[in-house]
């Protein structure tokens, strides 16, 4: 996820009143992560890392901007804390920007501390234990014979982004 990215979806989801965003990425900017889940928040969007897909970093904390957040069977969704892009250390404004992005889309302090936990070369794989233990609201999909997902039933007439795939917005 880069700053193309991000423009790629605010472009794609202009026209929409409605959409469920579907992510699949290994991450990259924080802050375009970070923009994207504000505008998906915005919007009243609701998020879907599908069956056997992986969400890690920047694409997780997208993710979370979703008003209502699915996850397939087997979906993959990584977290850790900010980084400096140069450096690949941990960096103090950055958490400082991911913290207040997570208060701003509900999470609690201690869902703040588990996101952040992990260093940047590390990632924490979110359980669906472990976001009903913090309060981090997902609703869990399940599979039917012979699909990856079973359809998600948003708000009528809703229209569904095709999300994020690998490093760009398709």
């Amino acid at each position: 996820m880069d700053v193309a990215d991000g423009e790629r979806f605010f472009t794609k989801i202009a026209p929409l009143a409605t959409a469920m965003v579907r992510f699949q990425s290994n991450g990259g900017s924080v802050v375009t992560g970070i923009q994207i889940g504000e505008m998906i928040r915005l919007r009243q969007f609701h998020t879907l890392v599908p069956a056997g897909a992986r969400c890690a970093s920047a694409c997780a904390l997208a993710w979370l901007g979703g008003t209502r957040r699915f996850m397939g069977p087997g979906a993959r969704i990584g977290l850790h804390a900010a980084s400096d892009p140069k450096s690949g250390q941990v960096t103090g404004v950055g958490n400082a920007l991911l913290g207040a992005y997570l208060n701003r889309v509900g999470l609690s302090y201690s869902a703040v501390i588990y996101v952040a936990q992990a260093r940047p070369d590390s990632v924490t794989w979110l359980s669906f234990a472990d976001a009903k233990r913090l309060g981090i609201e997902v609703t869990l999909l399940k599979s039917a014979a012979g699909k990856r997902d079973l359809p998600v039933q948003t708000r009528v007439g809703a229209a569904v982004s095709d999300g994020l795939s690998g490093p760009a917005l398709r």
